[in-house]
């Protein structure tokens, strides 16, 4: 995976095959950083950024692993339902005390 794609995985702590299947694309295009045509990696690349240097990598890839909210975060993104993923990171920011309500 190119490298925004994998520090995007990495920092939601996702697998290789789970980074593919939620952004559908196949592995060669992901090597070759074909997937333009998914502004979804971008948008989330850059939010989850932002998240993660307020709270930290550590606290964020086990945040999208919880099940203390339903749906489960890592659910959202394996739903491909990008606007409630980003709506319960918002929410998450907030109830932690990180960011202002």
């Amino acid at each position: 995976m190119t490298d925004r794609l994998a520090t995007l995985a990495s920092r939601l702590g996702l697998s290789d095959d789970e980074a593919l299947a939620i952004f559908q694309i196949d592995a060669l295009a992901a090597i070759g950083g074909e997937y333009e045509h998914r502004p979804e990696i971008e948008i989330l690349d850059s939010m989850t950024e932002e998240a993660a240097e307020l709270v930290g990598v550590g606290p964020l890839t086990r945040w999208v692993r919880s099940s203390a909210t339903t749906p489960p975060p890592l659910e959202l993104l394996e739903q491909r339902d990008f606007l409630a993923f980003e709506d319960a990171l918002d929410r998450w920011l907030r109830d932690s005390g990180v960011v202002p309500g």
